[in-house]
């Protein structure tokens, strides 16, 4: 009772002398050993809060923080609770009792005790202005109007069908013609689209060349309707500036019942089917249909608690670990970590059920740096047995074009101890959707790093001779497809023995996943690889069974 008397003390002294400093500035101060907040009178009011004091089980600041700020929030939340850091200076969008948003400048420090663990952590929120609602080139409600309708829609419990579609090659249009054409190609797609929709919906400008709306009166099936209609008057071209403007969109779709899940789950399964549309489905319109063996609401279920498990420091997931082993010894020369996640609900669920969709999610980077840490922590105990071993960890586009991604890695790497020679990155499918500019230089610096890079999954999707060429992995791994069915789809051999050939001749090392049986190990034995990877060999196991087993 007294060192719960002492703490509440010393909170509303920092409080108090926040308050003085901030000179009429709202004010947050967190008992980080008690779990309690306490907020000025105007805070509360401005963000309607229950009262000045709130125990942190009550509240996630997080909530409040608009989806596209919350992994800065999370990323500086998690160093001010280490104690890595001692003091913060972050702007972020912050979501008022009214709905809207503003832009809050949170400053302040943290006090230590004795034993230098973070014990109070206070500041000042600085109001630095409401974000408008209102986009000025259409006229339409902007991104934050759409988050505002959308978030009501769900603590409402009303059941809403959302749509983002976009327009291709917009860049190329305004570097053609210019940012004014431009612009009146936006609002003439605006326009469009708000005819389609009529008054059974509202239509949102996003961020580039993408819209939005939604509709609580129009079932899926109409909305499909509407949006084939909305493209094929798209691609007959509209009016703009005496000039018939010929358009691409691509469209994704998802139905939704209110209180199913957040809004950050659905705009970030809503970005996977508009992505679908886009790379694989020529811009029809996809609509989200959940994970295998899971309809749309409980899909969201399970994609609202993988994001939770994430942001409780990625609980309920752990690493297992598949083989590779040389091609021509048979002897293990390299692991890939594999993720594994674990529900109370849904039992072991498989990365294919949730990675599509969370990977276009900001949290995608918090798991990703998980991963990677997991990894190298898990693969310095197999180098002390074999130092020549190399751990292979797949990375995202998200991780990839993230301006935290060297800081982070050499941060792990040396808090870890893990030598980056010895890590090679996989370079996932997605990752080819990166500008190639972009991703050519990334690599380059891994690799000026030493880490190694390879490229996964090649000779499927979007893949080509060009891109073997400009990126000069160290590795590829072919399409497992092409392996698994080596013996009976006429001309996989041929391909296979193609590729390879060509990626040694360009100077790269083939890797060969899909081996599952001694005939596709005898068929590929000839062949020009260096690695070699399946169940024939291994399949994922724990670090402990590698030691065992392998070393």
């Amino acid at each position: 009772m007294a060192e719960t008397l002492k703490h509440r003390k010393i909170l509303d002294d920092l409080f108090n002398a926040c308050t003085i400093i901030g000179r009429g500035n709202y004010v947050r101060v967190y008992d980080v050993k008690e779990n309690i907040f306490r907020f000025s009178p105007a805070a509360v009011e401005l963000f309607g809060l229950e009262g000045e004091y709130i125990s942190g089980d009550k509240i996630h600041w997080e909530d409040f923080i608009h989806p596209e700020d919350r992994f800065a929030y999370t990323r500086m939340k998690k160093f001010l609770l280490s104690g890595e850091t001692s003091g913060h200076d972050l702007s972020y969008r912050t979501r008022l009792k009214d709905g809207s948003y503003a832009i809050l400048r949170h400053i302040g420090s943290t006090i230590f005790d004795a034993d230098g663990k973070p014990e109070i952590i206070g500041g000042i929120m600085i109001n630095e202005g409401l974000t408008e609602t209102i986009d000025l080139v259409t006229m339409l409600p902007n991104q934050y109007g759409f988050f505002r309708d959308l978030i009501a829609a769900i603590e409402l419990k009303r059941n809403c069908v959302a749509v983002l579609c976009g327009i291709n090659r917009m860049t190329n249009i305004n570097d053609e013609h210019g940012y004014s054409f431009g612009n009146a190609v936006l609002q003439q797609a605006g326009w469009l689209l708000q005819e389609a929709v009529g008054q059974e919906g509202t239509v949102y400008r996003m961020e580039g060349a993408k819209f939005a709306f939604l509709s609580e009166s129009l079932s899926p099936e109409e909305v499909a309707v509407r949006y084939e209609k909305l493209r094929r008057a798209a691609q007959a071209g509209l009016p703009v500036e005496n000039v018939r403007q010929v358009l691409s969109i691509n469209g994704g779709m998802i139905y939704f019942e209110g209180g199913s899940a957040d809004e950050r789950t659905i705009f970030a399964s809503l970005n996977f089917v508009y992505n679908e549309s886009k790379f694989y489905h020529n811009g029809k319109l996809v609509n989200y249909n959940g994970a295998i063996g899971l309809n749309t609401h409980e899909s969201l279920e399970l994609l609202a608690e993988v994001r939770d498990c994430i942001l409780m420091d990625c609980e309920n997931f752990s690493l297992r670990y598949q083989p590779v082993f040389d091609s021509k010894t048979e002897k293990l020369t390299a692991i890939e970590a594999l993720l594994c996640w674990h529900s109370e609900r849904f039992g072991d669920v498989p990365p294919s059920a949730y990675v599509p969709v969370i990977e276009r999610d900001y949290l995608f980077e918090e798991l990703g740096y998980w991963i990677l840490r997991r990894a190298m922590e898990d693969g310095l105990k197999l180098l002390a047995i074999n130092p020549n071993l190399t751990l292979n960890v797949n990375i995202s586009p998200a991780q990839i074009v993230d301006d935290f991604l060297f800081e982070e890695i050499d941060k792990i790497s040396k808090s870890v101890g893990f030598p980056l020679k010895s890590l090679c990155f996989e370079l996932t499918q997605s990752c080819r959707l990166i500008e190639p500019d972009i991703l050519r230089r990334i690599v380059r610096a891994l690799k000026r790093k030493g880490i190694r890079c390879l490229i996964d999954d090649f000779g499927s999707g979007v893949a080509s001779i060009d891109f073997l060429r400009d990126l000069a992995p160290n590795f590829i791994k072919l399409e497992r497809d092409y392996i698994l069915h080596i013996k009976d789809k006429p001309g996989n051999l041929q391909i296979v023995q193609h590729l390879s050939e060509l990626a040694v001749d360009l100077g790269t090392k083939v890797c060969l996943k899909g081996v599952e049986d001694a005939k596709i190990r005898e068929i590929i034995k000839g062949l020009p690889v260096t690695n070699v990877q399946g169940n024939f060999y291994a399949e994922a196991i724990t670090l402990e069974e590698v030691i065992k087993n392998y070393l």
